[in-house]
């Protein structure tokens, strides 16, 4: 007789969904605010260390480190997401003493001409998975939060560089109001359903 065939690891299933709703108490998702959609704001450089601002980048960074706490993932988090229409956002750099850099008003100013398509996933879009194509590497300028003038330049070719690079495109594809779903097919689009899925993926150099 026939049996119905119970789709894969669905305690993995049950699990990123339950994550997707332990976030929603912090980060905003699709749909909930217009900051997503829209450019960000520039920060003025006189506001920066202001205790207003200040605050502003604790509570992101606080945020970042929560999502990491709860998924065990996690390397970029723009303002927006969290309901700040301001253009700066926080990276997680585990090999730098403070574990977080915030980049404030990054402007790209060259990037690669090799692309590579990557899976990518978005804490506003979880657990839609995204393969996006990018260049594998981008120059930008940006402020830290001290209010130092700063430029990104590591053209890196391993692994590890070009997720760098992608994790700063993503970012600041946020600050200008685009998500990563954006720029796929919606054909393209899956969820975060087999706990395996990242062990077994590579850059695909986009010709």
């Amino acid at each position: 007789m026939w049996k119905p065939t119970e789709p894969p690891h669905v305690v993995f299933k049950r699990n990123t969904f339950a994550q997707a709703a332990e976030i929603s108490s912090f980060i905003y998702q699709i749909g909930q605010t217009e900051m997503l959609r829209q450019p960000s704001m520039m920060v003025p450089k006189e506001e920066i260390g202001t205790e207003d601002f200040q605050a502003k980048i604790n509570y992101t960074k606080s945020c970042l480190l929560k999502y990491r706490e709860l998924t065990g993932k996690g390397r970029g988090l723009a303002a927006p997401q969290i309901g700040i229409p301001l253009r700066f956002a926080a990276i997680f750099m585990p090999e730098i003493p403070e574990q977080i850099l915030i980049v404030i008003n990054p402007a790209i100013i060259r990037q690669s001409n090799k692309l590579f398509r990557y899976p990518e996933i978005c804490m506003s879009a979880q657990p839609a998975i995204a393969p996006v194509v990018r260049p594998a590497w981008i120059e930008f300028s940006y402020l830290n939060e001290q209010g130092e003038e700063q430029l990104w330049s590591k053209k890196a070719e391993d692994d590890a560089g070009k997720i760098y690079n992608r994790v700063f495109e993503h970012e600041i594809d946020h600050l200008d109001g685009v998500i990563n779903i954006d720029r796929v097919k919606s054909s393209e689009i899956v969820f975060d359903w087999d706990p395996d899925f990242y062990n077994h993926t590579k850059f695909e150099e986009v010709i």
